[in-house]
């Protein structure tokens, strides 16, 4: 397999670059070699954390697809932490793959999953627009789906215990009245905690909506406007959505060796 078919296959398809965000960091951040370079082995990891870049030094791994680059901003410092990541790649010859808002947007990627995984009904896209004025579908615009198929409606409280029950939880920051029946919710897999889209949200109907983060001012308007509001785990849906990505791709390049690499979720919880 090659770096171009790798490339082109994520770039087309599984996570497409025309829903690149604005100017965040996306494709090849960092590459040791030729376009048409060969590869055998690729690991996938949510973030370039010091364990995933040594375990890939060690496995002698070609190519790293990750969800999080190096660096998110321009850089105006080189950190320690940059320059001693910058120096274990300069010891091997390999290339890294950012999949950033693409790997979320995309047909199959986190929102998608984070769907799925609550066993939701996703009815339509909720796009946002990015500075090229392309239509990106980040988020899903969901239903309630019960198992075993019932007529009771959902609840609040009744999404939050999926919550906790699908992920292993021990607890799930919300905001709303836990009996509130719950109708229609707009799920993004990722971390967009921005007014505009809230609003965007309860103007097509949703009763709640799903992220990876809550700040305070999401959450008073969330209350005041009668708005359901969520805080998705993204280390635990990233880690899921990873899974499906290597499993796709080991389908796709039967001859190459796919590995993921778990860094762990770096939040922890005092009970």
């Amino acid at each position: 397999m090659q770096l171009q078919e790798l490339e082109s296959i994520l770039t087309e398809k599984l996570a497409p670059k025309i829903f690149r965000l604005d100017s965040e960091v996306y494709g090849l951040q960092y590459n040791q070699g030729k376009p048409n370079k060969s590869l055998k082995k690729v690991l996938l990891t949510i973030d370039l954390s010091f364990e995933a870049l040594h375990y890939a030094l060690q496995n002698k791994v070609n190519l790293i697809i990750t969800h999080h680059g190096l660096v998110s901003n321009p850089i105006k410092k080189f950190n320690q932490s940059l320059i001693k990541k910058l120096i274990l790649l300069n010891k091997y010859p390999i290339s890294i793959f950012v999949l950033n808002s693409p790997f979320i947007a995309a047909e199959g990627g986190i929102s998608e999953t984070l769907a799925k995984v609550l066993y939701l009904e996703s009815v339509q896209a909720f796009h946002i627009k990015n500075n090229r004025d392309i239509e990106v579908p980040i988020g899903r615009i969901c239903i309630p789906k019960y198992y075993p198929p019932e007529n009771d409606e959902m609840t609040l409280e009744d999404l939050i215990l999926r919550f906790r029950t699908s992920f292993n939880l021990s607890s799930v920051r919300f905001v709303g009245d836990l009996k509130k029946f719950i109708r229609k919710i707009c799920i993004i897999g990722g971390n967009f905690p921005d007014i505009k889209f809230l609003t965007k949200a309860l103007n097509i109907g949703c009763d709640c909506y799903i992220s990876g983060k809550i700040s305070y001012f999401d959450a008073v308007y969330g209350r005041d406007m009668g708005l359901s509001l969520i805080e998705a785990p993204q280390y635990e849906i990233a880690i899921i959505t990873l899974n499906k990505l290597c499993n796709i791709l080991s389908l796709e390049f039967p001859y190459a060796e796919f590995l993921i690499f778990e860094s762990k979720n770096p939040f922890r919880t005092f009970i």
